[in-house]
């Protein structure tokens, strides 16, 4: 039996919360955040039919502590995967196939491996949406026919799922700009989620068509053999393929597995050809002037957050000026990657109007560097076998490796000193943002 009140104490009505919090507090919605923004953001391409569940678990954990210690790849990676998939749908729309025919997310789905050809003289490989274009285009195959429904289907995850992640990072988010309206201290592990919910926006506005954990791809057979393709396809097709028979029509271009691994002597996995698996590790290539300026924006503002702390309490003043110099160094080092990535999209457009007698004017350069043939007479190639040859060289990584040494000194300091700093917080941190000051008031 409960106790009975005594009637001689006060009673209360409703009582507000305390407008304090707690350390625990502090990590544990920093570390929902961080979580979600490196885990449920990941959309990774289809994995080999061989795999096994925990071989998929660990790539994707390789892939979420990339995230983790540099999520700007991420959505490097992420933001060449939808100028990728956004090229298929020009290039088959001018083959009278647009939506809802085929649409971006059909683009997205073919190019993480969503359709595997299966010709007769050949087992099964992945195929991106650009070999799809052109097997259609010649004829060998008609267009799937997959909906955009069923693409949705074969996702893990909803919109209601995405939007669920998108809407705890923008809470953090407000939380955070709602202590800085109230001259509340914000710590240094919720500045550095902050730059965790920056560049989930930013995925998840270019992965946002794309289906999440695909396991099963949709498989196309070809009645026309494998070896009647490339005969018919002359000379370029007769060259040893790196991924699959159809490289002569498009590669995949540079990837860290088949350009950077090999150049090091590394194990390159998989090793089967033709690939079981489209890659996750593909560089990315920008070929319209708005999407590079925007990629170049997010990562840019991303080191740039880190700032935003030059002025914040730290526990000693020694942290305070390795935060500063880590600062500094994350936004020097992304800037020089950035420039170093448009110089050489400058160069490879150089070499490509002079090998086809194009004048060399700002005009052809930049029309050129965005891979438009169709601007020139000559009609441009696609590739530049030699100047590709070239991308991965000890040039290159000498300059390449003390900016990326650098940067992962930087990194990994930010990181340690957004736990370390939670030795040594001042009273106000622990002071909750007062909302109803917000309201308006008649």
């Amino acid at each position: 039996m409960l106790p009975s009140n005594n009637l001689t104490e006060i009673n209360y009505g409703w009582v507000d919360q305390p407008d304090s919090r707690g350390t625990f507090d502090i990590i544990r919605s920093s570390f929902l955040t961080i979580f979600l923004c490196t885990w449920s953001a990941l959309h990774l391409n289809v994995p080999a039919p061989y795999e096994s569940y925990w071989q998929r678990w660990a790539r994707k954990l390789r892939w979420a502590l990339l995230t983790l210690l540099g999520p700007e790849f991420v959505v490097a990676f992420a933001a060449g995967q939808r100028s990728a998939a956004k090229r298929v749908v020009r290039e088959l729309a001018q083959q009278g196939y647009g939506p809802p025919r085929w649409t971006l997310r059909h683009s997205l789905y073919a190019n993480m491996g969503g359709f595997v050809l299966h010709p007769p003289d050949s087992k099964p490989f992945p195929i991106y949406g650009t070999h799809l274009v052109f097997l259609v285009k010649e004829g060998y195959l008609s267009l799937p026919e997959i909906t955009t429904e069923e693409i949705k289907d074969k996702s893990k995850a909803n919109g209601l799922a995405k939007l669920v992640t998108c809407l705890q990072a923008l809470w953090f988010v407000v939380q955070c700009l709602g202590r800085v309206a109230q001259d509340l201290p914000v710590s240094i592990l919720e500045l550095l989620t902050v730059t965790y919910a920056w560049c989930t926006f930013a995925i998840y506005a270019q992965w946002g068509y794309k289906p999440l954990d695909v396991e099963v791809p949709t498989v196309l057979e070809m009645k026309t053999s494998l070896a009647e393709v490339l005969v018919k396809a002359g000379p370029p097709a007769a060259k040893p393929y790196e991924r699959i028979p159809l490289d002569f029509v498009w590669d995949g271009r540079h990837s860290w597995t088949l350009s950077v691994q090999p150049f090091f002597r590394f194990r390159v996995d998989p090793r089967e050809r033709p690939i079981p698996r489209i890659l996750n590790d593909t560089f990315p290539w920008l070929d319209l002037a708005w999407d590079a300026i925007v990629c170049v924006f997010v990562l840019l503002f991303f080191a740039g957050i880190h700032i935003l702390g030059w002025n914040l309490s730290f526990p000693t003043y020694v942290e305070q000026k390795l935060w500063r110099i880590a600062s500094v160094a994350l936004l020097g080092t992304t800037a020089a990657l950035c420039l170093w990535e448009v110089l050489k999209g400058i160069r490879r457009a150089w070499r490509r109007l002079s090998i086809n007698n194009e004048k060399v004017t700002l005009r052809n350069i930049y029309y050129a560097s965005l891979m438009q043939p169709d601007r020139f007479d000559s009609g441009l190639p696609i590739y530049d076998e030699e100047y590709e040859s070239q991308l991965v060289s000890w040039p290159q990584l000498m300059l390449m490796i003390p900016l990326t040494i650098l940067y992962i000194l930087a990194r990994l300091y930010t990181m340690a000193e957004a736990l370390a700093a939670l030795r040594a917080l001042p009273v106000g941190s622990f002071r909750e943002v007062d909302w109803t000051t917000f309201m308006p008031h008649f």
